[in-house]
């Protein structure tokens, strides 16, 4: 089978960019109606709860939800202040800040995981045959086993 030239590329990665978008959204828009947070407050709760001792360094936290610094102290902020998590500094070195996932904020995941799942169930499976979604795992585990050798951190447990 010959490889696929450039605009068919082009054509992939805006279908796969246009469909997290399209996803997004979604996700967004029904969080927000459903249980009162925001997909990226969502994504932040998800990637600590992923994280050993629910506890994650706030520079890997802007990272994988791909904000600055100054947009994930925002982000932190609104959190912290609904009570989802907390700040933590070590006392052995003081600028290092952790963002710590507390009792609300598990609970939240939890009341706010089946309209997730709901979205994801209705956009992405509810398009696709059985054979569809094995097939999209199958490829983007392979793409993200290929991009990221050493693994890395995943949240599909919250």
């Amino acid at each position: 089978m010959a490889e696929p030239g450039p605009p068919d590329m082009l054509r992939v990665w805006r279908n796969l960019h246009l469909v997290d978008a399209l996803v997004c959204e979604e996700l967004n828009v029904t969080l927000a109606a459903r249980v009162g947070c925001t997909l990226v407050e969502y994504d932040l709760l998800a990637w600590v709860f992923a994280a050993p001792s629910q506890r994650m360094r706030m520079l890997e936290l802007a990272r994988l939800l791909r904000v600055t610094p100054g947009g994930l102290t925002r982000i932190v902020d609104r959190t912290v202040k609904a009570g989802w998590v907390r700040r933590d500094r070590p006392a052995d070195n003081r600028r290092e800040v952790y963002a710590v996932l507390t009792d609300e904020g598990r609970a939240l995941l939890r009341s706010a995981r089946p309209a997730y799942l709901g979205v994801l169930q209705e956009m992405i499976a509810g398009q696709l045959t059985g054979a569809d979604l094995a097939a999209l795992l199958d490829v983007s585990g392979k793409l993200l086993d290929r991009l990221r050798p050493g693994g890395g951190p995943c949240h599909d447990q919250a």
